[in-house]
C-alpha cells in the first residue's frame, strides 16, 4: 500500500479562538506537530477573541488582533518549543472589531483592518519588535453608507496586506467590494491612496495573496465564493482585475457557502480556500505564472466551518482550524501533485480561527 509522504519533522503552530477568553480553551494557545500531523497543546495565553495573528519576519514576537468592539493589538515574544514568553504588550487598534492584521516586512509596523467601522490602521513598533501602547499612528476609514441595510453598502475592512519590498498595501473591504492600493512611506508611518479597485457587486472582498511571480494577486471573495486574478504591476503600481474563478465543485448548490481562507505554495504552483457551509479545502492549481486557476478538487475538511488553512514551512501538511466543530485537522499534501490527504489527527480547540506555523 502506497502511503502519502510525511514531513521530515515537526514544529509548532499558534491557533486563536474567536471565543472569549473566560471559554474553556480559549485564548491564544502553543500547538506541537510531529511529521504525521498529531498534535499536543504546549500553553495557552488567556485573552479575549484572537481572531488572527501574524509573526515579525524579523523577531521571535507575535501579534493578535483582539476582535472586540473596542479594538485590541496584542504583541507577545514567542519560542517555538515553549510557547510565549514575557508579559504582553496591547495598543489600541484604533477601530471596531478587528480581523485581521499583517507585518511590514521591516516590522517597524502593524497594519490592522477592522471589519466593524471599516478602519484600516496603522500601528507603531518599538525596538523590540512590540506594539507601542500609544496606538495607532494613523487611521484611514473607508467610504460608504453607515445606516443602510445591505451588506454591501456599509464598509468592512477585511485585510491588510503590504507587497514583498513594503512599498504598497492592499486592504480588502467586504462590504464595498473595492480593494484599496495604498503607497505606504514607513518613516512617516502613513498609508496614500493609490488606487481603488471595484470588483462585481456582491462579490465580498476578504483575504488575498501576492504570486511569487511578481505579476498576479489572487482576492478570494468570500460572498460569491470566487478567486478574482488580478495583474499586479509592483514598479508602477497597478492592480487590475482579469478573471474570476470559482472556489466550489458546483457553484450552483443551494446551499449557502462563504469562502474563507486563501493560501499558496511557495512555488506558486498550487493554491488552496476554504468552503464554510460546503465544509471544504478547495485544491487549485495556478497557470501561466499565477494568471489562470483551475479547481482541481475539494476535500472535506474533517469538520464545520473551516475559518483557516495552513502550510507547514516543509508544505507536507496542511492544518485546518475548523470553528464550528471546535477542532484542528491535518492533511498530508503531495507537493508534487497539489492533493491533500487527511492524516486522521486531529485537536480539540475552542473555536479556532487562525492557525500559524512558527517555525521549527
Amino acid at each position: 500500500m502506497n502511503h502519502p509522504p510525511t514531513t521530515t519533522t515537526g514544529g509548532s503552530l499558534i491557533i486563536g479562538s474567536a471565543a472569549p477568553a473566560r471559554a474553556l480553551g480559549a485564548g491564544l494557545s502553543t500547538v506541537r506537530y510531529d511529521g504525521n500531523g498529531a498534535t499536543s497543546l504546549v500553553s495557552t495565553l488567556p485573552v479575549d477573541h484572537p481572531s488572527y495573528a501574524a509573526v515579525d519576519p524579523r523577531r521571535a514576537v507575535l501579534h493578535a488582533v483582539l476582535e472586540q468592539e473596542a479594538g485590541r493589538v496584542l504583541s507577545v515574544r514567542i519560542d517555538s518549543g515553549t510557547g510565549f514568553q514575557g508579559r504582553p504588550a496591547t495598543a489600541v487598534s484604533g477601530g471596531s472589531g478587528p480581523c485581521h492584521l499583517s507585518v511590514h516586512p521591516s516590522g517597524s509596523h502593524v497594519f490592522a483592518a477592522h471589519y466593524g467601522d471599516g478602519v484600516l490602521s496603522v500601528i507603531p513598533t518599538d525596538a523590540d519588535g512590540l506594539v507601542s501602547p500609544t496606538g495607532p499612528v494613523h487611521t484611514v476609514r473607508h467610504p460608504g453608507r453607515e445606516d443602510s441595510a445591505e451588506l454591501r453598502d456599509v464598509p468592512h475592512a477585511h485585510m491588510a496586506a503590504p507587497s514583498a519590498d513594503g512599498r504598497f498595501l492592499l486592504c480588502t473591504d467586504l462590504g464595498t467590494d473595492r480593494v484599496y492600493f495604498y503607497a505606504f512611506d514607513p518613516a512617516a508611518g502613513r498609508p496614500s491612496e493609490h488606487q481603488v479597485v471595484q470588483l462585481p457587486p456582491g462579490s465580498g472582498p476578504r483575504h488575498l495573496v501576492f504570486h511569487p511571480s511578481g505579476r498576479h494577486v489572487h482576492v478570494l471573495n468570500e460572498l460569491s465564493s470566487t478567486l478574482t486574478v488580478c495583474t499586479w504591476e509592483a514598479i508602477r503600481g497597478r492592480l487590475e482585475p482579469t478573471a474570476e474563478f470559482t472556489t466550489r465543485q458546483d457553484p450552483s448548490a443551494p446551499n449557502a457557502n462563504s469562502a474563507a481562507a486563501v493560501r499558496l505554495s511557495s512555488d506558486g504552483r498550487f493554491l488552496y480556500t476554504t468552503n464554510r457551509g460546503d465544509n471544504t479545502i478547495a485544491v487549485h492549481a495556478v497557470r501561466d505564472d499565477g494568471a489562470s486557476v483551475e479547481l482541481l478538487t475539494t476535500v472535506a475538511c474533517g469538520g464545520t466551518w473551516p475559518r483557516d488553512i495552513a502550510l507547514t514551512p516543509d508544505e507536507r501538511l496542511l492544518f485546518c482550524a475548523n470553528q464550528g466543530s471546535d477542532t484542528l485537522t491535518a492533511f498530508h499534501r503531495d507537493p508534487s501533485s497539489g492533493n491533500l490527504t487527511p492524516t486522521g489527527e486531529h485537536l480539540a480547540v475552542t473555536e479556532p480561527a487562525p492557525v500559524l506555523p512558527i517555525g521549527p
